[in-house]
């Protein structure tokens, strides 16, 4: 005969399914997600000069495109290539009448890197920047893709995108969840971008310039803005 359950159980049962599939949740949460993609003629056509074009945002968060802008700008010394000057990448898109990152796909390759001087561009756009709150969990989450292009050509030389999730914390006291869900709104957005730039570089080979153990700050050169 089987014995009926104890109130005392019936009443942490809300409680033990609750945790049952938060738990499940955000082992599904750790997931991160990552591809990269690398031309087999890379090396042969790896360029010496690179200009980084204005980046895109589709997120909720303003100004994270100019943050993920900055950091794939700065560690392209570390990689080892020759970069456009920022100003001179600014004066040709106000040159060309390009707004918006957007506007880049109705001017030719061939056209913007002569107009550029470069041999490839590098491209970029934030999917999503912000705070998921789900439940009795929540996570900072960020998401972006970047990618390299042949001029001359026209062919994806190197793009890589990546997803990740972070600070996942418990919510079942809900003093917790107000003190944490506070704490992930005021997370850096730009340490976000950074960390994830980092690793997204990590896929792309080094350039043809030599690269300086504990010269980290000038390990490539930068072609100035008033170059003829």
């Amino acid at each position: 005969m089987r014995r009926p359950l104890s109130l005392a159980y019936l009443a942490l049962l809300p409680s033990i399914i609750a945790i049952v599939f938060a738990s499940a949740a955000i082992a599904e949460d750790r997931s991160e997600k990552e591809s990269w993609q690398l031309s087999p003629d890379y090396e042969l056509m790896k360029p010496k000069v690179i200009a980084v074009v204005p980046m895109d945002n589709f997120s909720l968060e303003p100004n994270v495109e100019k943050a993920l802008y900055r950091e794939v700008y700065e560690r392209l010394k570390v990689k080892g290539y020759m970069r456009i000057a920022a100003e001179k990448v600014d004066e040709v898109m106000k040159e060309l009448g390009i707004q918006t990152p957007g506007q880049l796909a109705g001017i030719s390759l061939a056209r913007l890197g002569k107009k550029l001087k470069c041999e490839a561009v590098l491209m970029g756009q934030i999917e999503q920047s912000g705070t998921i709150h789900k439940g009795i969990y929540d996570a900072v989450a960020v998401s972006c893709s970047l990618r390299l292009v042949d001029c001359a050509t026209g062919r994806m030389l190197w793009q890589t995108e990546q997803w990740r999730a972070a600070h996942r914390q418990w919510q079942v006291d809900p003093i917790n969840l107000f003190i944490n869900v506070a704490a992930h709104e005021k997370a850096s957005r730009e340490k976000r971008v950074a960390c994830l730039v980092h690793e997204m570089l990590k896929t792309l080979p080094h350039g043809h310039v030599d690269v300086q153990v504990g010269d980290l700050l000038n390990q490539a050169q930068e072609i100035p803005a008033n170059q003829p």
